[in-house]
């Protein structure tokens, strides 16, 4: 059996303090670094970061002594602000030989992002005989390989649509507020770096839906709804009747060929409490998965910290954690065996080996 990964943290936010933790849970890894952008959090150990015994990690912002640390995989968890602000850094880090494995919405790059940023991309890889890779829950697991995977019951395929359902009454208030929570619905479709931030996402997921099934879209389009709640909500804070209790962000692709309506549609539902819920969905829920097709099928899933507990966050260290964290960053750390055995350059998602496709001549096989 090899040695552990050495692994290293690149932005120790909620996310990365979250990869700190998980890398003490399985002899798998290693943790040899971790990356911070405060001067505070400079020279602070790793463990007691998250609230647990010393690691003997230290945090730094020193980043040229990081990167003469030899580690199989960076985890790459810094603050997304909508606009591709972790580029440059990015392809800093595999020019310099590391392999990037991100949460971020760099999914599905070859057809999301303009030509010079995957040239770019690419030959930071070639310069530096490293991989690149971007997991997580949605874009990856939920809208790729489960969604998509489920089609493979499937002899024809109308339309497919992923609803995503994220409570937000454990966030904190800023944020929250920030993101356009209790302000009047007019103001808060003012706010863009929400509808940014989404878009990013939801279009990869939008266009991983494209190339796996072999369709090509006559046109795609983005929405966003600040839906008011009707009563006063007061957890987590103050949210008065009549401004914004769900903020939906939805990306859309049409096939004209095969209807008039959308053929794939995501739907990120941000909402305070239960009773924002979108319609069709319980409370619980936190994806819904929908295809019309030959047959139709329809399939919920909960995220949840127990089977046995209503619990919604687990305490790990001086963390509190939602499952949905958990979800997030374990198809990143578990692609990390693929990523070290991949030859250097952007390492495609995994997505379903069988599924429909629009012309199953067009499968890709291996000879």
């Amino acid at each position: 059996m090899r040695a552990p990964y050495k692994l290293m943290v690149w932005g120790p936010g909620h996310m990365g303090k979250l990869c700190i933790w998980e890398t003490t849970q399985s002899p798998a890894y290693e943790l040899v670094g971790v990356r911070t952008y405060s001067e505070s959090k400079n020279g602070v150990d790793a463990g007691e970061l998250i609230g647990i015994a010393p690691l003997g990690v230290k945090l730094t912002t020193d980043v040229d002594a990081l990167l003469k640390i030899d580690c199989d995989c960076i985890v790459y968890t810094a603050h997304d602000k909508g606009n591709f602000n972790c580029d440059e850094e990015i392809l800093k880090l595999l020019a310099a030989g590391k392999n990037v494995v991100t949460p971020l919405p760099y999914h599905e790059v070859t057809r999301c992002r303009d030509a010079d940023f995957v040239e770019r991309l690419q030959e930071a890889c070639r310069v530096g005989r490293s991989v690149f890779h971007a997991g997580g829950i949605d874009p990856d697991l939920m809208g790729d390989r489960i969604l998509l995977g489920l089609t493979g019951a499937c002899a024809d395929v109308k339309s497919l649509r992923l609803q995503e359902c994220w409570d937000c009454s454990l966030a904190d208030e800023g944020p929250l507020r920030h993101a356009g929570f209790a302000m009047l619905p007019a103001d808060a479709e003012k706010v863009q770096i929400t509808k940014s931030i989404a878009n990013n996402f939801n279009r990869s997921i939008v266009r991983t839906t494209e190339r796996v099934l072999g369709v090509t879209y006559d046109r795609v389009a983005d929405s966003h709804d600040y839906v008011p709640t009707p009563v006063d909500i007061e957890s987590p804070f103050h949210i008065p009747a009549g401004t914004v209790g769900r903020i939906t962000h939805r990306f859309q692709g049409w096939v004209d060929a095969i209807g008039p309506h959308p053929f794939f549609t995501i739907e990120v539902n941000w909402h305070i409490g239960c009773s924002m819920l979108p319609e069709g969905v319980s409370p619980g829920q936190y994806y819904v998965a929908s295809i019309e097709g030959r047959p139709s099928m329809r399939m919920a899933l909960e995220l949840k910290t127990s089977l046995h507990s209503d619990e919604r966050a687990y305490t790990l260290g001086n963390m509190t954690v939602q499952p949905s964290y958990v979800a997030t960053l374990m198809p990143c750390m578990q692609a990390i065996p693929h990523i070290c055995a991949a030859e250097p350059g952007v390492l495609s998602a995994f997505g379903p080996s069988l599924h429909w496709m629009s012309d199953l001549r067009l499968t890709p096989v291996a000879r």
